[in-house]
């Protein structure tokens, strides 16, 4: 009852009574805020954009699309104005700064986070050939030779997937998003309250459902530990080793990245009908091209010849013996010419390996021959001195 007596005390002085008949709002409050008052954003410098389509790849509810322009001959964003949600995403991602809601670009001078995208990239160092491909077709240069592999750096990388259409080798920079990583630990919640019936009925997990003990690829780890959350062993993710596993490969299933691995991946070439071949009356058998090459018995040395020939079912068509060739002995062709020239080579290499594998035999032959002959004629010689 007092509080309320004193309530209607203040509301009722003349001093509040006046402020409330005179109130008006303060100026800086009338003022629109320069952030986000262009609805769709603008393309302000068309001239400048490069088709990345990273904006296209940021735009959370699809209101963008590349679309080719005579005027400029290249594509261009299209926005849909009833679909944009001016969240700024496409500013905010866009390398050349060619888009602009307001006073957005003026903000976002220097980004201390990631740039906002659907995709994010990550290269897979046990399939990479590092031929330097995505590095050359990166239009920002994020992409760095770490001295084992190539690396992309995901906070400035634009998620514009140049770099995995220059990518030789299928499956050798991997994609992941939100609604993977979401599936992933749904299923990880799954296996988990599954192993716990079982262990409940059973006793004991299911064990030996994969052949070996997985390996961690440390290039696609992202320490997303759905691994370490279903793991009924141990998991160190600081090394990237497997400490404790029974083999039950739930591990494997949750990954996102498929950095839980098993077995020997192999390098498949996107490219089928085309082979890099070379051309022996050009090449001076300097054999750059076989230093150079990264990918196991992709280039052997003619026994013959002792030039370099190339086996098209190991190529990935990286082009780099290509390019590091320093008299242009190499050339792109069907890949029928660089298999017969292969087959040749190779069933030639085969006989004289097998040449030289029986006059090694014949030679130790002759010789411990000889040798038990020199031992056996010293014996006699011994034999008929002591008579």
């Amino acid at each position: 009852m007092a509080s309320a007596i004193w309530y209607l005390y203040e509301l009722t002085k003349k001093k509040f009574i006046k402020k409330f008949l005179n109130a008006k709002t303060d100026k800086e409050y009338t003022l629109p805020p320069k952030r986000y008052r262009k609805v769709p954003p603008t393309v302000v410098y068309p001239e400048k954009c490069i088709s990345c389509g990273a904006c296209e790849g940021s735009c959370p509810s699809f209101a963008i699309e590349m679309v080719y322009c005579e005027e400029f001959s290249k594509k261009i964003p299209m926005i849909d104005i009833g679909a944009c949600i001016s969240c700024g995403n496409c500013v905010e991602s866009c390398p050349t700064k060619v888009l602009n809601i307001g006073n957005l670009i003026e903000e976002i001078g220097s980004l201390p986070w990631n740039v906002p995208k659907y995709t994010n990239l990550i290269i897979d160092e046990e399939l990479c050939v590092n031929c330097g491909s995505c590095k050359l077709a990166c239009p920002i240069d994020v992409i760095e030779y770490d001295g084992i592999t190539h690396v992309i750096d995901l906070n400035s990388c634009i998620g514009c997937k140049k770099c995995i259409e220059a990518c030789p080798v299928e499956g050798a920079i991997k994609t992941y998003d939100e609604a993977l990583l979401k599936s992933k630990i749904e299923l990880c919640y799954k296996l988990k309250f599954n192993r716990m019936i079982k262990e409940g009925e059973n006793g004991d997990s299911v064990k030996n459902k994969i052949p070996e003990v997985p390996r961690i690829v440390k290039s696609l780890c992202i320490s997303c530990e759905n691994c370490v959350d279903v793991c009924s062993g141990s998991i160190d993710l600081n090394n990237h080793r497997v400490v404790e596993c029974i083999q039950c490969g739930d591990c494997i299933e949750v990954c996102p990245t498929e950095s839980m691995r098993i077995g020997e991946i192999p390098k498949v070439s996107k490219i089928k009908d085309k082979c890099y071949i070379i051309y022996e009356d050009k090449c001076i058998g300097c054999r750059i091209c076989y230093k150079s090459c990264n990918v196991e018995d992709a280039i052997f040395i003619s026994r013959e010849t002792r030039l370099p020939y190339i086996n098209p079912d190991k190529c990935v068509r990286c082009g780099l013996c290509f390019r590091e060739c320093p008299v242009e002995a190499i050339g792109l062709t069907d890949k029928e010419d660089t298999l017969r020239i292969y087959n040749i080579r190779r069933a030639k290499d085969r006989f004289l390996s097998l040449i030289k594998k029986d006059l090694d035999e014949f030679s130790k032959k002759y010789v411990f021959s000889k040798s038990d002959l020199l031992k056996f004629s010293e014996n006699k010689v011994e034999e008929l001195l002591k008579k």
